[in-house]
């Protein structure tokens, strides 16, 4: 036990350090591209612990990734369980993590520095964090417990899986803008306010990209969207309005999630072409979008939707002129 004590502690601070010393290193796109490193010590871990009891490495995974950014892994069964899957299938995947560790660096300063062409003066207001994200996202922020913590959290391994072609910049634009986004737009729990966060981070990336294809867009995961949602486009519209201002989640989750269950034959993530869609109904400057807040937000949405409702003579009932925009729970985007 001493034995293995002993290498714990030293990987322990190999692992601090390693996130210190990533931490420490600035982009020429200045301090908004700075981010800590969690997927290297991951690495480092599965590579300490192998041929070890899988209990031992799930816990040695855990804590010590969580030393780093406490709450990142939950102590639940389910997420031990997600550790020990990665820790087994990172031999095969390592070559291309170790791509995305070694080339996020200079893409996330080539992300920003174009972002700025339109945001002049973004800095990320929330810490950044690339870590292995155990097969649960490429990208998006979260709220960590203790304390809901508000961090954007890049998961290598989905980048390797996702964006080992020229859809790396658009996701990263993508990611960017919910964070200048935030600082007007508040998450809310209204259906509509979801839509519109994800559909106004597309038409970002799009903006960013000029000529962007649906596959640097993402709107072709699982399978193509835009040709599957504009065969039932009626429906696709009907289902936004009739839940414009629903706050259960069960919209979102049939819109926006793998796995959803989205109505009439509608494509898995449906929601981001239809949020897309009503971005560029707006006809309306992107940066002029990003700065309304949410009571101003919600008439521009509701009347971009309605347009392309009337266009495509769909005849469902339109959302209310006016509702309560409440804000209780705040969602990852």
């Amino acid at each position: 036990m001493r034995g293995f004590g002993a290498r714990r502690i030293a990987c322990i601070v190999a692992c601090l350090a390693a996130g210190a010393a990533a931490a420490s290193v600035l982009s020429d796109a200045g301090s908004s591209a700075r981010y800590v490193d969690l997927a290297t010590p991951f690495k480092q871990v599965a590579t300490e612990t192998a041929g070890q009891a899988q209990g031992s490495r799930i816990a040695m995974a855990r804590d010590q990734i969580n030393a780093m950014l406490p709450g990142v892994y939950r102590r639940d069964a389910s997420t031990d369980r997600l550790i020990a899957d990665a820790l087994v299938r990172l031999p095969a995947q390592q070559v291309a993590y170790d791509r995305v560790i070694s080339e996020f660096p200079m893409a996330l300063s080539g992300a920003v520095r174009r972002f700025r062409n339109i945001f002049p003066d973004f800095r990320s207001p929330i810490p950044i964090y690339l870590y292995h994200s155990l097969g649960l996202r490429d990208g998006g922020s979260d709220y960590l417990e203790p304390g809901k913590r508000h961090v954007m959290l890049f998961g290598a391994d989905m980048i390797a899986e996702y964006h080992s072609d020229d859809s790396l910049q658009p996701f990263l634009a993508h990611e960017l803008f919910h964070l200048e986004h935030g600082r007007r737009f508040s998450d809310c729990d209204q259906f509509w306010c979801t839509i519109w966060q994800e559909g106004l981070a597309v038409d970002a990336a799009a903006t960013m990209t000029p000529g962007a294809t649906d596959r640097q867009l993402l709107l072709d995961i699982p399978e193509p969207i835009r040709p599957k949602t504009d065969a039932r486009w009626k429906d696709a519209l009907c289902f936004v309005a009739v839940h414009f201002d629903d706050t259960n989640g069960t919209a979102v989750a049939r819109a926006l999630q793998m796995g959803g269950g989205p109505p009439n034959e509608l494509p898995d993530r449906f929601g981001y072409y239809v949020g897309f869609r009503i971005a560029q109904a707006t006809q309306m400057q992107l940066i002029y979008l990003s700065r309304l807040n949410n009571k101003s937000a919600r008439p521009v949405v509701r009347s971009a939707l309605i347009n392309l409702m009337d266009h495509a003579q769909a005849r469902c009932a339109r959302p209310a002129v006016e509702a309560v925009v409440t804000q209780q729970s705040p969602n990852p985007v």
